[in-house]
């Protein structure tokens, strides 16, 4: 693991997918991430990269230029998550990061790419950046996004429906999960209003995550009924949140920014087709980033 500290928080870092592993303050000893070693989520806060959600058909077909295309299989998320990163710099309160393509990326994803994730602390906030580049000749697609899971675990209260999430009050679309196959979205989405206190509780989330499009705040807080401590989270190149908690018994919220989306059941298995699709032209790079603060 990789620790960076300073005199109020202590993060950890593991260099396997470049993945936030804890954040503890230290004056409370509050752990505010889901350490993913009990029930069916078995992570902590994956690194989406170069696809979102799942794919149709497994399998992505990709233009190369000079009317040259290539299909390859892809996972669920990518590969990002799954990978080893190289440690470019660790610093007492900077951490980072950087996945270049090897044997492995290249069999499921063609483009030259590099990213590069990286992890500042100042005071009470965690900066978690994504910087995309497109080292190849082509233009390169791609998603990116964040899945961190938060630990509902202030004071040893584990009961879930104590905790809730505070946002802006709002119009936007939601879109959900396609119950004809329970594994891609219904392209059609529901226009809603956005309360501004969101009471968690499994039962909203019994037919899966909550994809939110549209949101012109950035902003979302976790907090406790009876508790001082909680998370501001705020997000930036990254226009879609997404909502989700498992269905069993652990006790976290994953909040999830993404600039890209998971497939529709009649999505396109052509890349520049895709909705949210990011590009990227020769030599062009862009910064996503996380901004949290623990509290």
């Amino acid at each position: 693991m990789v620790k960076i500290e300073n005199e109020k928080l202590t993060v950890l870092i593991n260099k396997f997918g470049a993945e936030l592993k804890s954040v503890i303050n230290k004056e409370s000893g509050i752990e505010y991430i889901w350490p993913g070693t009990e029930g069916s989520f078995k992570k902590s806060a994956p690194n989406l990269f170069p696809f979102i959600g799942n794919i149709l058909n497994g399998e992505i077909d990709y233009p190369l230029g000079k009317n040259e295309r290539v299909t390859l299989s892809m996972t669920k998320h990518g590969f990002a998550r799954d990978l080893e990163f190289e440690i470019l710099e660790v610093t007492n309160s900077i951490a980072r990061f950087q996945l270049k393509p090897n044997s492995y990326t290249k069999e499921r994803y063609p483009y030259n790419f590099s990213l590069i994730v990286e992890y500042i602390l100042v005071e009470d906030t965690l900066h978690h950046n994504y910087i995309v580049k497109n080292n190849d000749v082509v233009e390169m697609y791609y998603h990116i996004g964040g899945h961190t899971a938060f630990y509902c675990n202030y004071n040893n209260d584990k009961t879930f429906e104590n905790y809730y999430l505070e946002l802006k009050e709002e119009e936007c679309e939601l879109y959900k999960i396609d119950e004809r196959n329970n594994s891609f979205l219904f392209d059609i989405p529901e226009k809603v209003t956005i309360c501004e206190k969101f009471n968690l509780s499994k039962d909203k989330f019994a037919k899966d995550a909550l994809v939110f499009v549209g949101m012109e705040n950035k902003q979302i807080d976790i907090k406790h009924l009876n508790s001082s401590h909680g998370v501001e989270f705020k997000f930036e190149n990254l226009p879609i949140l997404t909502l989700w908690t498992s269905t069993d018994s652990s006790e976290f919220i994953c909040l999830e920014p993404w600039a890209g989306i998971t497939d529709f059941t009649n999505g396109s298995n052509k890349v520049e087709n895709k909705k949210e699709i990011q590009r990227l032209n020769s030599n062009e790079q862009k910064k996503y980033s996380q901004i949290i603060r623990f509290y």
